[in-house]
């Protein structure tokens, strides 16, 4: 097993600051300067284009293409293949519903236990 790499943030948004913003140079440190693509799971929302969208828009600013888990043709492979794995915030029991559905609890565990950078926020990190 190699060294679990995470990153858990309570909330996506601060008061008075934008989305990830409190946040946003802790991600750069924690993926380095070898990631630079990130696959997200917009799960915890209905509107999963336009979540993926909202993420991809800000953590592009930080030099990070996002590509979304729910546009994959296997989902499995796309966590297989991940360098990182980003889970956003919202309803934690439809994050998880898909998760299950979609069988990706255990690829997800299997790839975060054999050393890929994992973080989330909020939903994202309770799964954790």
């Amino acid at each position: 097993m190699a060294e679990i790499s995470l990153l858990l943030i309570s909330s996506s948004q601060v008061h008075k600051k934008g989305y990830l913003d409190h946040c946003a140079d802790e991600i750069k440190s924690f993926l380095g300067d070898k990631i630079k693509e990130i696959l997200f799971i917009p799960y915890a929302k209905k509107d999963r284009d336009a979540y993926t969208q909202k993420i991809h828009k800000r953590l592009e600013k930080e030099g990070f293409f996002v590509k979304g888990i729910h546009k994959a043709n296997n989902p499995i492979k796309a966590i297989e293949k991940a360098e990182a794995v980003f889970t956003g915030g919202g309803n934690t029991f439809l994050l998880l519903n898909e998760l299950y559905e979609n069988k990706l609890i255990e690829p997800l565990r299997e790839k975060i236990l054999n050393g890929m950078a994992y973080f989330g926020s909020s939903a994202g990190s309770n799964i954790a």
